[in-house]
């Protein structure tokens, strides 16, 4: 019986510490990105994540009510028509 016990408690101890206060994040499939890789992606907050899913602008596939996954080559074609990355209009040359 004493060691019944003792191998419970170990058990709870165990469990105890598997589990930890922080959220853990998992990994969506090679080819889609999770709500918060993307928010991170794009470097803006998780609820303008939703508010550009509201407004159907960021395109996503969703899998259950709460769970959903953008595409990676959406995502990219996203960033490539809102967003344009370019030199400056200086030249080399020009010092002021």
């Amino acid at each position: 019986m004493c060691a019944r016990q003792s191998c419970g408690r170990a058990l709870a101890n165990n469990a105890r510490r598997t589990m930890s206060s922080e959220r853990t994040e998992f990994l969506a499939a090679p080819d889609y990105e999770t709500k918060s890789q993307v928010a991170r992606r794009l470097n803006v907050s998780v609820r303008t994540i939703d508010n550009l899913m509201k407004q159907r602008r960021l395109p996503f596939i969703k899998l259950t009510s709460k769970i959903v996954r953008f595409p990676k080559a959406d995502v990219g074609a996203f960033l490539a028509r809102n967003f344009r990355v370019g030199a400056c209009d200086l030249d080399v040359g020009d010092t002021g």
